[in-house]
């Protein structure tokens, strides 16, 4: 049941962090709900964001592919996929703030 909260946690805030996720691969914590989130950021050869990282509380990893606005991946082992209302922004787009 833990990951399943924090699964809601990580998707409101990666929600509310879209517009400060840096460009390209660094690391970075979100803080949502009480759960804090340590992850990195990639991008794929096709365009897509891969978060990476682990629940701090928990410590169960997570590996999320942002497509669009589609979400896949998994936490703690358990498969999860939601809708954002906007897509990430691009590194382009970061860049240019």
């Amino acid at each position: 049941m833990r990951s399943f909260a924090a699964a809601a946690a990580f998707r409101v805030a990666l929600v509310a962090a879209g517009m400060l996720i840096p460009a390209l691969a660094s690391a970075n914590e979100i803080e949502r709900d009480g759960y804090k989130f340590d992850y990195s950021r990639s991008v794929t050869d096709k365009g897509d964001t891969v978060l990476s990282g682990t629940v701090k509380s928990t410590g169960e990893p997570f590996r999320l592919v942002v497509r669009d606005r589609t979400v896949t991946g998994d936490v703690g082992g358990r498969a999860v996929r939601f809708r954002i209302a906007k897509p990430l922004p691009t590194a382009e787009q970061v860049a240019a703030r």
